[in-house]
């Protein structure tokens, strides 16, 4: 079946025969008693095919209706036809300025209508399916392909909004930038793919570890991170630790053997009363990651160091 058509306020009679007619071929069509059923928030926009709206005479109203739907709709381009008296006729670039594609007279056959309108239904069903492919795109373009974790892109989309999050309900934030100790020689000893594996069980093992309201991402590489939305230095650095003895206990599976492997993390945290950028939050986690690999790898350290007891 198709997307549903909302008849609003379907004072003239041809409404109703556009109604049967449009269930007829094949349309949901869904009646609703005033215009003002448009700015309904439980009114799923985006699944809608087309409204029908039965003018009655409150011009500013109207008009103010069909801007507010037209932002709700947020550039859906779903198709607004109005029906009505000579008034509409005469006010039909007021209503086309406000958001209709078309106005018509109700004394036209209905059969007159659909011909005119179904252009425009057709274009409204095709325009539909190429937003939609369009957001499987984009959603697709946010996740990494290897391990099915949110990509940098991702990752870097939401970092900003959980900064801001954070800061406004005055709770600590804390990052994870952890890095695979010597992939090159798992690659070289067994082949990429295997390499592969390991990158993709690596993130298993970050999923295992977080919580359920923290966020992983693959940044690129061997390279993952970790969000702590409400973790102190203390708490991100226990969470760390957490995950180092989980992949000390992991054996990865290799196409000819088991596979162990180490990983080297950096933690930073925002506090409140400090500096909130999310920028400063990563490129802290980053050092204190290269920190880490400097100084023997296989080490969960803080930035910045000595400020956070126990940097293991």
């Amino acid at each position: 079946m198709s997307a549903p058509i909302l008849v609003a306020r379907p004072v003239w009679p041809v409404l109703r025969r556009l109604g049967e007619e449009l269930s007829a071929s094949g349309y949901a069509v869904e009646y609703a008693g005033a215009w003002s059923s448009l700015l309904d928030s439980r009114l799923a926009c985006e699944k809608l095919a087309a409204v029908l709206l039965g003018e009655y005479g409150n011009l500013q109203e109207e008009e103010e209706i069909l801007r507010g739907f037209r932002e709700r709709d947020g550039g859906l381009g779903v198709p607004v036809l109005v029906v009505g008296g000579l008034n509409a006729a005469h006010r039909g670039h007021r209503f086309r300025a406000a958001g209709a594609d078309l106005v018509f007279t109700a004394d036209l056959p209905a059969g007159e209508i659909l011909d005119m309108a179904r252009p425009l239904l057709a274009y409204g069903e095709l325009y539909r399916k190429v937003l939609h492919a369009n957001r499987e795109l984009r959603d697709l373009a946010m996740v990494d392909d290897l391990t099915g974790l949110p990509n940098r892109r991702h990752f870097i989309r939401d970092l900003d909004r959980t900064v801001e999050m954070a800061r406004r309900i005055g709770r600590p934030l804390s990052c994870i930038v952890s890095d695979i100790d010597d992939l090159r020689l798992v690659n070289e000893s067994n082949g990429h793919s295997v390499g592969d594996d390991v990158i993709r069980q690596f993130g298993n093992v970050l999923v295992k570890a977080k919580r359920s309201y923290d966020s992983v991402a693959r940044l690129g590489g061997d390279e993952f991170v970790w969000l702590l939305v409400g973790a102190n230095p203390g708490q991100a650095l226990q969470a760390a630790r957490r995950a180092h003895r989980i992949l000390e206990e992991s054996v990865f599976d290799g196409s000819r053997a088991t596979v162990r492997v180490t990983a080297t993390w950096g933690v930073a945290s925002i506090e409140p009363g400090g500096e909130w950028s999310a920028s400063a939050l990563l490129e802290n986690a980053d050092r204190a990651l290269y920190w880490g690999k400097e100084n023997g790898k296989n080490v969960v350290r803080f930035y910045p160091p000595g400020k956070a007891a126990g940097n293991a």
